[in-house]
């Protein structure tokens, strides 16, 4: 076998064929030692042949968690950033409270064409916020 040889070369030796340009046979793949044919069968395609085209294992869902209990302070602080961050759920933890506050601050922030007033306020319901959450 040499160096650079094609695939279909390297196919033809193993599968018995005497020469290079003699062609493949049926009766050459039936006679083949089964051990070969395991491994190119095994190697090519090997992950089509676990799952029908078309049938995709489903998709991970992330358990719910159990809804934080506000004060009225506390959901009022929750409902301002749920205004702006749709996807926030009641049972929040610390890193998608922090998360939602970025994007809430990234879109009120003066500089971005917001009012401070609105930036403030924004300020003081994340940290109402972060007392609902266990140390």
């Amino acid at each position: 076998m040499s160096f650079q040889a094609s695939f279909k070369q390297i196919l033809r030796e193993k599968m018995g064929a005497q020469t290079p340009s003699a062609p493949l046979k049926e009766e050459t793949l039936l006679n083949a030692d089964p051990a070969h044919l395991a491994y190119l069968l095994g190697q090519i395609g090997r992950y089509e042949s676990r799952t029908p085209r078309g049938h995709y294992p489903a998709p991970r869902v992330r358990p719910q968690r159990k809804p934080h209990t506000f004060s009225s302070e506390q959901r009022e602080a929750f409902e301002f950033l749920k205004m702006w961050i749709h996807d926030l759920s009641e049972g929040f933890t610390a890193a998608e409270l922090r998360k939602a506050f970025r994007q809430a601050a990234l879109r009120l922030h003066p500089d971005q064409g917001g009012s401070p007033e609105e930036f403030v306020s924004l300020k003081s319901h994340y940290e109402t916020l972060q007392t609902v959450l266990p140390l």
